[in-house]
């Protein structure tokens, strides 16, 4: 078990082979973040030390290399390699089976299957920061991501740079996947956040929530007992259902995600002008079809430009998408916390936690 105060200060170690792949591990005294560099620097550890607590949820389907697969799925193999974890998506987020400016771009784009290069610009006991970089392929951009932690803090901090190198104006869906899981996730977990109005998508056979657009935070139709229930209280497995619902006209943009009985939580914050609005992905074991067969319990609260996961062209029909001039770079910053206590007011780009 990590003990607090163990080991004084911050370090980080690039290139360490973990289940024969590139990682980097980021850590100070009350974090350790792990990042799988050959696929899109994902997040596939978010530990928080005092309670010994992984936040990212861990699929059924293994984290691997690349494998020969029976079939090429028209939605491209997003799927056939989602481990869990904390994905970055782009240039678009869920699939859609028309193309955009010559190329189909697959499910959720290309970032998160890429292999991303990786320099340590700053590692003393105060900070450690971790450069990373891919330019894409069927895309005509270019993404740094730099993460840092400070010492005795517990948030990570991320700076993105987003390059458009195209001549002409290119439109993205952009957003962050971050997946939550037991042992932290049961029925005592509830999502804070400054949201006004909540979409329900319909998504699933197995939906809990009735579709609609105009629904007053927090609370949705339940399909089952025709009554209106809030959405963001967290439910068992037991429920066999899955959805996916926008948390929309955000005042300011931050999440938590506290488990009431453990006192632990775990939360984002981001520039909400970029980001518009929270996904949330809410799998309480009835997903049964493909890639997980009823095997699952999750969510995901995501930052997002757009919505909804059906594609770039979709986005632009309904105005969300972004729209990237000729050569325009986009800077942001955005924090990932661990914190403790039954609930939060705030969380600040500085990591700090009202």
């Amino acid at each position: 078990m990590y003990t607090h105060g163990r080991k004084q200060g911050c370090r980080i170690s690039l290139d360490y082979t973990y289940k024969g792949m590139q990682v980097a591990y980021l850590e100070n005294d009350v974090l350790r973040v792990g990042l799988l560099l050959e696929k899109g620097a994902d997040i596939f550890e978010f530990t928080y030390k005092p309670c010994d607590l992984d936040f990212m949820w861990q699929s059924p389907i293994p984290m691997r290399r690349p494998f020969v697969a029976t079939s090429a799925l028209p939605e491209g193999a997003f799927h056939d390699y989602y481990y869990g974890g904390w994905q970055e998506i782009l240039p678009s987020a869920g699939w859609a089976n028309e193309p955009y400016m010559g190329t189909y771009q697959g499910l959720h784009g290309e970032v998160s299957l890429l292999p991303f290069k990786s320099t340590i610009i700053e590692d003393t006991q105060e900070k450690v920061t971790l450069h990373t970089y891919v330019r894409l392929y069927r895309s005509p951009l270019v993404l740094e991501r730099t993460m840092s932690l400070k010492r005795g803090i517990a948030a990570l901090f991320i700076h993105e740079r987003l390059l458009n190198e195209s001549v002409g104006e290119f439109a993205i869906m952009w957003g962050h996947h971050p997946a939550i899981g037991e042992p932290f996730l049961d029925d005592s977990c509830v999502v804070m956040t400054p949201a006004a109005k909540v979409e329900v998508m319909a998504y699933h056979p197995n939906g809990l929530w009735e579709p609609g657009e105009d629904y007053d935070f927090p609370k949705v139709r339940n399909k089952r007992t025709a009554t209106l229930q809030d959405v963001t209280c967290v439910l068992s497995k037991e429920t066999q259902s899955v959805d996916i619902v926008f948390f929309k006209e955000l005042t300011e943009g931050w999440y938590g995600l506290t488990n009431q009985r453990l006192g632990v939580g775990f939360g984002m914050a981001w520039d909400k002008e970029l980001f518009k609005c929270l996904w949330m992905w809410q799998v309480y074991g009835g997903h049964t079809n493909y890639p997980w067969y009823g095997r699952t319990y999750n969510c995901a609260l995501e930052p997002f430009t757009s919505y909804p996961p059906c594609g770039v062209g979709n986005a632009i029909k309904n105005g969300t998408a972004l729209i990237m001039k000729p050569n325009e770079v986009i800077e942001t910053e955005l924090v990932a916390v661990a914190y403790q206590g039954e609930g939060i007011n705030r969380i600040q780009l500085n990591g700090i936690v009202e």
